[in-house]
Order: C-alpha cells, then structure tokens, then sequence
C-alpha cells in the first residue's frame, strides 16, 4: 500500500505542474495580445486623427457655417437685393405675380393688372419688458400710516449681434395692406371667366370682392 501511495504522489505533482505551466502560457498569451490592441488603438488614433485636422473641409467648421445659416433663416435678415422695399416696389411685384397667375386661366388672355396698396410691410420686433413694483409706508402726523405702490415698466427691443453689429429680432412680419385691385383681360366679358378672376384674386391678395374691379380689355380695332 506504501508503494502505491509513493506512485500516486510523483504523478500528481506532475500533473500539478503541467497545469501550472499550461496557465502561465495562456496568461502570457492573452498579455501579448492585449498589448498589440493597445498599440493598434494607439496608432490609428494618432495618424486618423492628423489627417481629419489637415483636411480643409473637416473638423467643426462645417457645423459651424451650419450655424450661421440656420441663424440668419431664423431671424429673417438675409441679404436680397432683389427684395421689394418701397410701396411701388411691392405694387410692381404683385401686377406681376397676379398678371402670370391670371393668364394661366382658360378663357383669360392679354391681362393688365393694376394694384394699390397702402403702405410697405410692417415688421414687428420682439420686446423685452421689465416691470419693478416697490411699497413704501407712510405716517402722517397723526399717527395713521398708508401704503404708497410705485410701479414701472422699462421696454427694449431685443438685439443679437452679428459681425459686431446689433440686429433687432423681428418676431412678425405683416404684408401690405391692399387699398384696391384692377384687372382688365380679354374675356372678363364672359360671366363665368369673370367670377374664375374675381375668385383668384380675392384668395390670393385675401382682400374682399368690394375692393376688386374686373373689367373686359377692348379689342386692337376698336
């Protein structure tokens, strides 16, 4: 039995150490490829991220114009030099508009269209208000005592700053407001063709039938 056991223990300190080594190879292992992973993170960080930065069109800069952008479509101050600003320039741009809509009608052809209107657009800024209330108690000489309110109430108009410049926020604009319409076309005589233009440029101006004249365009001869 002594001679067993003596057997047995030689072959599991064998096994034992077998073990041990079969460890130690996989910790050294899995620590070779852990330090390869690293440096390819490394590596790939540092050259991708100097090409981003050398690139003219990379990095912040484009959400940056993005910005801008969308900031001036928000607040409405874009540079249009095309853009209607004095009375007989929105009288123009409406006889124009309204002339190309109309003649697109059937039964409608040769078109003058004359519109009146009252003043420019209006453009509302927004407003800043700031109201400060204080109460002050007063004693006469009587000894009877009353309460004294005093409130006041500043407004400004609310700016941002653009290219050092302060621009005041608009918060509505309102169109002009339309004194009158005349349409002469060739066909307005005909009853129906004359309801289909009255129809057309009470919904488009949004001005009421009153305000609106329809007459049928004489003939070269005549």
């Amino acid at each position: 039995m002594e001679k067993k056991n003596q057997a047995f223990i030689p072959w599991l300190k064998s096994l034992l150490s077998n073990q041990s080594k079969d460890k130690k190879a996989k910790y050294q292992y899995m620590t070779v490829v852990l330090v390869l992973g690293v440096g390819f993170m490394l590596f790939g960080t540092l050259f991708f991220g100097e090409e981003s930065a050398s690139s003219p069109g990379g990095g912040v800069l484009p959400a940056m114009n993005q910005q801008e952008t969308e900031d001036e479509e928000v607040f409405g101050h874009s540079d249009d030099a095309n853009a209607p600003s004095t009375i007989s320039d929105y009288e123009a741009s409406f006889e124009n508009q309204l002339k190309e809509a109309l003649e697109g009608i059937i039964g409608v052809n040769d078109v003058s269209v004359v519109v009146n209107i009252d003043a420019s657009e209006k453009k509302v800024f927004q407003i800043n208000k700031t109201t400060s209330q204080q109460t002050t108690v007063e004693t006469d000489k009587q000894g009877g005592e009353r309460n004294v309110t005093d409130s006041s109430q500043d407004e400004q108009v609310l700016v941002i700053r653009k290219n050092e410049q302060e621009i005041p926020v608009v918060s509505e604009t309102k169109k002009p407001v339309i004194r009158g319409v005349l349409v002469v076309a060739k066909g307005a005589e005909n009853i129906h063709v004359k309801q289909m233009i009255l129809e057309a440029v009470t919904r488009v101006l949004d001005v009421p039938q009153h305000k609106v004249a329809i007459l049928p365009k004489k003939s070269e001869g005549e």
